[in-house]
């Protein structure tokens, strides 16, 4: 196999990684026109079709899907072959593939691992905005931070921190709705539902002495993203489960005021997962590291 083709293979694998000819363009720096020649010829060399091209959007063909896993197999060993070059002087360099929910990413990633971008140029962090849970082996994913409950058994997970949820409503809404005294005040309410919770419209509370209560609210609205969570609250849709650094800066601006402080929402964590025990390769522990001093010292 001749360099050239080798070369052709490495951007088909980019192009089908970043979604479009555009944003791998972007990312390589390279023209649009380069990349769509380079992936024509790879398909004249091969004599099969890999990419279904149309105005809005690419697909992959079923050969071009297991084609491109071994691309991404090649591209990845290189990238470990560079790493490990770089790790046995002491650098933190590669690329740092991480997928996360979007308030994640906003409140927590970007402002824990700015400092280590900083302070290690060669390290390029690779930040998948996801509100679902993705497929780390199928998308390299080097490092998954999760907030709520760990589920998936196969996965191998370190918890970062406790994750503090509070139940919060806009004032407009209370003052239309009434503030709710006592668990049993809820009846009289509606629930923002996040539907990534496994019971969305469930509350279950508890207060200091111990005891707890579980109360089922009717749904004002539902959505998977915590983002869109939190401007439906402030818009005073209804009530809304939401975790503490969401909504840190509604609470303060009073966009936003907390319900029900002498009762609390169970308990969940963030996680930092990655697909394999054993030592991690130094970019994913300095991201690991990292992140739980910032949530430490949060």
């Amino acid at each position: 196999m001749q360099f050239d083709q080798l070369r052709r293979m490495a951007l088909f694998a980019h192009v089908v990684r970043y979604g479009s000819f555009s944003a791998a363009s972007r990312a390589l720096d390279l023209a649009t026109s380069v990349l769509s020649a380079a992936v024509s010829q790879l398909e004249i060399e091969l004599g099969v079709r890999l990419l279904h091209r149309t105005t809005r959007r690419l697909s992959l063909t079923e050969v071009g899907q297991n084609y491109y896993q071994q691309c991404l197999a090649m591209l990845a060993a290189a990238e470990a072959a560079q790493e490990l070059i770089a790790e046995s002087s002491g650098e933190i360099a590669g690329r740092l593939r991480i997928s996360a929910a979007s308030d994640v990413a906003e409140n927590i990633i970007l402002p824990a691992l700015h400092p280590l971008t900083k302070a290690h140029p060669k390290l390029l962090l690779d930040i998948q905005v996801a509100d679902n849970i993705v497929d780390m082996a199928s998308q390299q994913i080097d490092l998954s931070i999760r907030s709520g409950w760990m589920r998936d058994s196969s996965l191998v997970a370190r918890k970062l921190a406790d994750l503090h949820e509070v139940l919060v409503a806009s004032p407009a809404y209370l003052k239309k709705s009434g503030i709710p005294q006592h668990p049993e005040d809820l009846s009289r309410h509606q629930i923002i539902a996040m539907t990534r919770l496994s019971d969305p419209t469930t509350l279950t509370l508890k207060n200091k002495e111990g005891h707890t209560v579980k109360v089922s609210l009717p749904p004002s609205a539902m959505t998977d993203s915590v983002r869109l969570l939190v401007h439906m609250a402030v818009e005073g849709m209804g009530l809304a489960r939401l975790p503490s650094y969401a909504v840190s800066q509604d609470l303060r601006a009073n966009r936003l005021v907390t319900v029900l402080d002498s009762w609390q929402l169970p308990g969940a964590g963030i996680f930092a997962v990655t697909l394999k025990r054993g030592l991690q390769p130094q970019k994913v522990r300095a991201a690991i590291e990292a992140l739980a001093q910032f949530l430490d010292a949060a």
